[in-house]
């Protein structure tokens, strides 16, 4: 009778241990690879809806205030008052760094009211990277003679966050930059509108972790002083 031989399992040679864990190695960092590449690309498309519904706000938002720069209502305000808006509705400071803008209104960018007022409101780019406003204002039953550089501003806040740097300019009669926004020395030359540049932290730039900068620049006209320099051409026509 013969004795049968049973067929022993050695285990696996060295050369097919390295392969196998080669082939391991590989998979797992394609796995890695789809994750982070899949991580990365939901991560722009989250940054660039961002960046997208900040840029429609800060326009709408700025484009719609910045144009109310002028507008008076004489029966709700002291004639003092509405002289402070002719002589300064706009003021662009800090070398294009802050917009101010004057008007009559029943609110600011950080307190709604009842009445009409003299309001200013400042725009600026806050320490970490937003839009920033804060505003002040003259109630309708204070004297004619105060004035609203003696009132303390609101506390700063933020409307829109993700900038890396604003700038704003004057829009001149001529197309330069160097003129005033006062009615009353020279209506013809007084300023008519304010650009406005608004850089956004963007995208991350190809086969790179940085992040680029996307930049978008508004023009917004001072409605008010444009119809008032309309009502004194139409004036002079008729006299």
């Amino acid at each position: 009778m013969q004795t049968a031989k049973l067929n022993r399992q050695n285990g696996l040679t060295l050369v097919e241990l390295l392969v196998a864990m080669a082939v391991g190695i590989i998979l797992v960092g394609s796995a890695v690879t789809m994750h982070l590449s899949g991580r990365a690309a939901y991560v722009d498309s989250e940054r660039l809806s961002r960046m997208q519904e900040n840029i429609r706000f800060a326009s709408d938002y700025l484009i719609r205030d910045i144009r109310n720069a002028g507008f008076r209502d004489e029966t709700f305000l002291k004639v003092g008052h509405e002289q402070q808006i002719r002589t300064a509705y706009a003021q662009v400071l800090d070398s294009g760094a802050t917009l101010r803008v004057r008007y009559a209104g029943r609110g600011h960018c950080t307190q709604a009211f009842d009445e009409f007022r003299l309001v200013e409101n400042e725009y600026t780019l806050s320490n970490n990277g937003e839009l920033a406003c804060r505003g002040r204002t003259l109630a309708q039953d204070a004297d004619g003679d105060d004035l609203i550089e003696d009132e303390a501003f609101s506390t700063a806040v933020g409307l829109v966050d993700g900038l890396t740097g604003v700038a704003f300019q004057l829009v001149c009669p001529d197309g330069g930059t160097a003129c005033t926004c006062d009615m009353d020395t020279n209506l013809d030359t007084a300023c008519i509108g304010v650009r406005v540049a608004l850089q956004f932290e963007g995208m991350r730039e190809l086969n790179s972790a940085a992040v680029g900068n996307r930049a978008v620049e508004l023009t917004a006209a001072f409605r008010n002083v444009i119809l008032d320099r309309v009502n004194a051409d139409a004036i002079e026509e008729e006299t």
